[in-house]
């Protein structure tokens, strides 16, 4: 029965509502690193806004007239409804509405991009660099070329499941790339290879680890989410040493989604 009451609440899930959900993780991201705003703030603000995508289009393509047409709507249903159904209900939905404008204003996700672009053309002009050390360095960003294959020969497969087909894990740095120094992009313990599922989610903050290796979860993730990406309470890094210790940390801190 949990089965199929699972996959029924993932049919229902409209298109609104998976268009917020793709970049739910950028937003959640710029409110800590950009908005001044507290995780448990930040958490808030996404439910809520999760909450409307049910109903409204929260994605890239909101602006100013869109918000005003979510407030009037919201003005005269709200008290009809068991959840968000108080005058601070619209209060709280206009600062989280009008933060997510500024998240879209703000090119968030373009301007990261364009900074490791930046980055790696300040590694291929560096002179102190040999050929083979900026290509290895730049190679690590796509998780490619030295880096991968030492990470392969520490693992011998993914980090958390141990499956062995390498050709399918995905190289990823648990300190990012971005935020490293060279030194550390290429060292084989700023590093995990991990199945594309596990990759992505602890890539975006969904998930990160804890100085024993015991995988922790961000609290929007849901009992159905986990259920259907087969998370469970028991994962954990199959090995861990003290020189993982400070990476995680840093993840834990900065990239996690609390």
């Amino acid at each position: 029965m949990e089965k199929v009451d699972n996959e029924e609440n993932n049919n229902l899930m409209n298109k609104e509502e998976k268009h917020f959900l793709n970049i739910q993780s950028d937003f959640y991201h710029y409110m800590i690193t950009e908005g001044g705003l507290t995780p448990k703030t930040s958490r808030d603000y996404i439910s809520r806004l999760k909450f409307l995508s049910a109903t409204y289009h929260i994605d890239n393509t909101l602006d100013e007239e869109g918000v005003e047409e979510i407030l009037r709507k919201e003005e005269v249903c709200y008290i009809e409804r068991s959840k968000y159904n108080t005058r601070k209900s619209i209060s709280d939905f206009r600062s989280g509405l009008r933060k997510f404008l500024d998240f879209l204003k703000s090119d968030y996700h373009k301007r990261y991009e364009n900074s490791i672009l930046s980055e790696i053309k300040m590694i291929k002009e560096n002179h102190h660099l040999s050929v083979t050390e900026k290509e290895a360095i730049i190679l690590s960003r796509r998780g490619q070329g030295v880096f991968r294959n030492d990470l392969i020969k520490y693992w011998g497969g993914c980090a958390i499941s141990k499956c062995s087909l390498t050709d399918i894990l995905v190289a990823s740095h648990i300190k990012p790339w971005k935020d490293s120094t060279n030194d550390e992009r290429l060292d084989v313990f700023n590093g995990l290879l991990l199945l594309p599922n596990y990759d992505k989610l602890f890539d975006l903050g969904y998930i990160t680890f804890n100085p024993e290796g015991k995988v922790l979860y961000s609290k929007l993730l849901s009992k159905n989410d986990k259920y259907l990406l087969g998370l469970t309470a028991t994962l954990s890094l199959c090995r861990i040493e003290e020189a993982h210790k400070s990476y995680l940390k840093y993840h834990k801190d900065y990239c996690f989604i609390d």
